[in-house]
């Protein structure tokens, strides 16, 4: 994104990027070594097939809106299980064809890589325990958790198919898939830990190696500003026969909320570009500052009790469906903005748990934990929040600008920039990545990684391109199998 950017939300934004030859990202003739861990590739946001098992239409990946599927989940209960649809995850996306662009690899670059190191693809219904790879598709709109426990569900159940308890997978996840791997690792099938978080590690009797590639592990300015402004899904570039993500979309999507910057590192910028606390996890500061469709009188037009709301937001214009109106368009219309708002206020909460759980210390990980990144593009690490006193409304700058600080001093857009950007891949810093979080009261340059890295590589590459990076790629096939190479 921005955030759904950063992870293949916006497949797209990187999809002319990826059209790179074959030959560039696999090694050459490569010494097949047999016996190696079976292997798990998890993609990130929007990085799965959605289809209607019923109709077998595929809603995404899909430039237009599909009427009967159009990727909004319902906002009915504040159990988020409970809001469901009929699509489900069928694939990861391999490759993308759109009129405008030509053929592209997604993930297929990634699998074309594997086979050449004598790995082939299986599948959960018929496991193998050794030179194979599974691919975990997955319903990127929902909770992280509910999907971890899936994970690990299809993990055990393979263990228990093969009768082979002393099996142990490798993964490889990419960006919110690094996320999904670290939960299971972390707390195996439980729910979200109350109170303080302390991992017990039920999933690391499982899993041999986790390497994440541009994995948010502190989250992503990205995200925010998508959910705030939504995003084109072609290039960053609104076309004409292209239905773009509205800020009501994402705001049916709970994993999009578990990408946000976490509350320990978030930085927030005043017009000087002082830094200012605001309190990511609570309802009225998304109000507040207007971010979002939940205070956008637009969408609380559609709700069903949008003729009480306009009694005190005269900006409300209440709207009914249209008669050809879209199944989700007909749910929202039914839908109470007591529904709406006890929905956020469950998505926040959770995101704030699912935090809290993944930034719990570790001094020693069971786990091997490897992390991949990107290096030299400027990326999104902080955000300017400037007050309009006249209009009484705040903006949320997401690029920089000259700004005017207070009594009319003038700021630069370089010194701007300096301020909100840091290293990374473009969608990621180098910080969230290594989950470096500041500590001392001054919040200075003195950083702490909250979990032990076994080896971390970085590379001139972008978020989407890290798999076609070629000294990243060689790293991270080496590290796959080094404990295969070495043996006598």
């Amino acid at each position: 994104m921005r955030h759904f950017r950063f992870i293949p939300f916006v497949i797209i934004s990187f999809l002319i990027s990826v059209a790179a030859p074959l030959a560039q990202t696999a090694p050459a003739s490569p010494k097949i070594i047999t016996g190696k861990n079976p292997v798990i590739i998890i993609p990130g946001i929007s990085g799965s097939t959605m289809v209607n098992p019923a109709t077998k239409k595929t809603s995404w990946f899909s430039v237009r809106r599909d009427k009967d599927d159009d990727l909004r989940l319902p906002m009915t209960s504040a159990i988020l299980t409970e809001n469901r649809d009929t699509l489900v995850a069928t694939d990861i996306i391999r490759e993308v064809s759109l009129p405008v662009l030509p053929d592209v690899e997604v993930y297929q670059t990634l699998i074309d890589a594997l086979v050449a190191r004598g790995y082939t693809e299986a599948k959960w219904d018929s496991p193998v325990a050794a030179d194979v790879f599974y691919v975990f598709p997955y319903d990127w709109r929902r909770d992280n958790v509910e999907t971890a426990q899936l994970l690990f569900k299809k993990i055990t159940e393979a263990k228990k198919t093969l009768k082979r308890a002393d099996v142990k997978f490798d993964i490889i996840a990419h960006s919110m898939g690094g996320l999904i791997a670290r939960y299971v690792a972390m707390y195996g099938a439980a729910d979200l830990p109350v109170g303080v978080a302390r991992p017990t590690w039920a999933g690391a009797a499982h899993l041999n190696k986790l390497m994440m590639f541009g994995t948010p592990n502190e989250g992503s300015f990205d995200s925010l500003e998508a959910i705030i402004d939504g995003l084109p899904i072609v290039s960053e570039r609104k076309l004409p026969f292209v239905d773009d993500f509205r800020p009501e979309d994402v705001l049916t999507t709970p994993a999009a909320f578990q990408l946000i910057p976490h509350q320990s590192s978030a930085r927030f910028l005043d017009q000087n570009l002082r830094p200012i606390r605001v309190d990511f996890y609570n309802p009225e500061t998304w109000i507040k500052y207007g971010w979002g469709a939940i205070g956008d009188p637009k969408f609380l037009s559609k709700l069903k009790d949008a003729d009480q709301l306009a009694l005190l937001n005269t900006d409300i214009k209440p709207v009914r469906p249209a008669k050809d109106a879209s199944k989700d368009d007909l749910i929202l219309s039914e839908t109470t903005y007591a529904q709406v708002r006890a929905y956020f206020a469950t998505v926040l909460s959770r995101a704030d748990r699912f935090h809290r759980a993944l930034d719990a210390p570790t001094a020693k990980s069971p786990v091997q934990l490897y992390a991949f990144g990107g290096n030299c593009a400027p990326t999104l690490d902080a955000v300017v929040l400037i007050q309009n006193e006249k209009k009484g409304k705040w903006q949320t700058l997401f690029k920089a600008r000259d700004i005017k600080g207070v009594g009319g001093r003038e700021i630069k857009k370089d010194a701007v920039k300096a301020a909100m950007f840091a290293v990374g891949d473009g969608r990621v810093t180098k910080r969230s990545l290594l989950a470096e979080t500041p500590i001392g009261k001054d919040k200075g340059p003195k950083l702490k990684t909250i979990f032990p890295v076994t080896s971390s590589f970085f590379a001139c590459g972008t978020h989407f391109r890290l798999f076609l990076e070629k000294p990243i790629q060689d790293s991270f096939l080496s590290a796959l199998i080094v404990e295969k190479t070495n043996q006598p």
